[in-house]
């Protein structure tokens, strides 16, 4: 096979599915809660379209060879339902690697809050001024963890997995992986990607259950590029005239 023809690594990302606590906002990190009904539905429909053998799917299941996964259950469901239409046999090449380093951003005193319950009591507490709202990435969370700690964090998961992708090229053989785990930490992680600080707010939306990409330019591990469209193919009739 030509090196014109094989597919670029990737990393896909996919945020956990529908809990109680992300559906009503609250911030969530060793809280060890399982998807919603909806959540389970929303993943199990994910999964058909990432990944199978149509040319529409996101990953074919061949060029998936590692999945990286928070150990909380909601992310360890998550993965289950995301493969539950692919043929298990299929997948029998595929290292799945349950890290710490995925998990959610260590919320501390702030855990199972409401943004604005946290800002009101660090308020009325004196911890911030009445002209500064509280904000996750550049104050941290109170016995918790600082932007600092989760920076060390992902940049480790990051390192290992272009490690993993840097044989790919020299071998020239594709690599998929997909990193499954949760709200914040998993917008660090494509921030870091990117080699982007997390101590100011990187103006990235990841809702439950969403899924993102990131990859390289000019076949190069040392260009690391977010995959900002494109990624999913969207089926279109050729037939008819539509100009």
């Amino acid at each position: 096979m030509s090196s014109a023809k094989i597919p670029t690594p990737r990393c896909v990302f996919v945020r956990h599915g529908q809990t109680e606590w992300s559906k009503s906002g609250q911030h969530t990190s060793r809280t060890d809660i399982d998807l919603t009904p909806f959540g389970v539905r929303q993943m199990e429909a994910t999964g058909k379209s990432l990944i199978g053998d149509s040319p529409y799917n996101l990953i074919q299941p061949e060029n998936l060879t590692h999945i990286f996964i928070s150990p909380r259950t909601r992310a360890q469901h998550t993965t289950e339902l995301l493969l539950k239409e692919v043929d298990p046999t299929r997948l029998q090449h595929i290292q799945k690697i349950t890290t710490e380093l995925i998990r959610e951003w260590e919320y501390g005193d702030y855990e199972g809050k409401l943004t604005k319950e946290i800002r009101q009591s660090r308020k009325d507490r004196g911890v911030d001024p009445p002209d500064h709202d509280w904000e996750i990435w550049e104050d941290g969370c109170e016995n918790g963890e600082s932007y600092q700690q989760v920076t060390e964090r992902v940049d480790e998961i990051i390192r290992q997995i272009k490690v993993i992708h840097k044989k790919a090229f020299e071998e020239k053989k594709a690599s998929d992986i997909i990193v499954v785990g949760h709200g914040h930490i998993l917008r660090c992680f494509a921030a870091r990607w990117v080699k982007k600080p997390i101590n100011c707010n990187p103006q990235l939306l990841l809702d439950a259950g969403g899924v993102g990409v990131l990859s390289y330019q000019h076949q190069n591990v040392e260009e690391p590029a977010l995959f900002l469209a494109g990624a999913f193919v969207v089926p279109v009739e050729e037939k008819g005239n539509y100009i």
